[in-house]
């Protein structure tokens, strides 16, 4: 009975010894770590060079589309 007791230890542990390859064969093959590029990243641009002058833009006015004429619109309850 002895020897059946160590021949499943040996079992047991030849069976962690393979998972743990293969894990090890997971986590360190496949492709590269990919660049903040490559993974959409958001990335800031360089501010550009300013020699003390600043501009500022008029903000774009709110447009709104007019209803079409001959049309009421529904009424709320």
């Amino acid at each position: 009975m002895a020897e059946q007791t160590k021949g499943n230890m040996w079992l047991i542990i030849g069976a962690i010894i393979v998972v743990l390859a293969v894990i090890y064969w997971f986590m360190s093959g496949g492709a590269p770590e990919p660049t903040p590029a490559e993974t959409g990243a958001v990335v800031a641009p360089e501010p550009a060079p300013t020699d003390g002058a600043v501009s500022v833009e008029p903000a774009a006015p709110a447009t709104t589309d007019p209803a079409p004429a001959g049309t009421t619109p529904p009424a709320s309850n």
